[in-house]
């Protein structure tokens, strides 16, 4: 993947946690935002109903090393470890790659 791509993380937080989720995931986007120039998009989603509502982020790469720098930084390992350590997740994240295949992203 050397062209710009997109991934899309789901987690599913146990129930009462999802707002400790969603604040983990910002402090890592300031971070990403600050540090990882190849990191284009770094957004995050929740789902509107529920205790455990699912967090959807959408992700925008330059490249595979943009993708390596982001899963290697020290916040990233950070972000892991509190959702361990604090058992915040219901189950594994799940992570998808796409690419676009048609449609439209905004009329702004």
């Amino acid at each position: 993947m050397s062209a710009p791509f997109d991934v899309i993380a789901i987690l599913k937080p146990k129930p009462g946690k999802a707002d400790r989720v969603v604040e983990l995931l910002q402090i890592a986007a300031d971070s990403v935002k600050a540090k990882e120039p190849g990191t284009l998009r770094y957004q995050i989603n929740r789902e509107t109903k529920g205790d455990a509502p699912s967090i959807v982020m959408l992700e925008t790469y330059k490249d595979q090393a943009s993708l390596q720098a982001h899963g290697s930084s020290d916040h990233f390992k950070e972000m892991g470890k509190s959702f361990k350590e604090e058992d915040l997740l219901a189950e594994p994240m799940s992570v998808l790659f796409t690419k676009d295949v048609g449609g439209f992203v905004s009329k702004l």
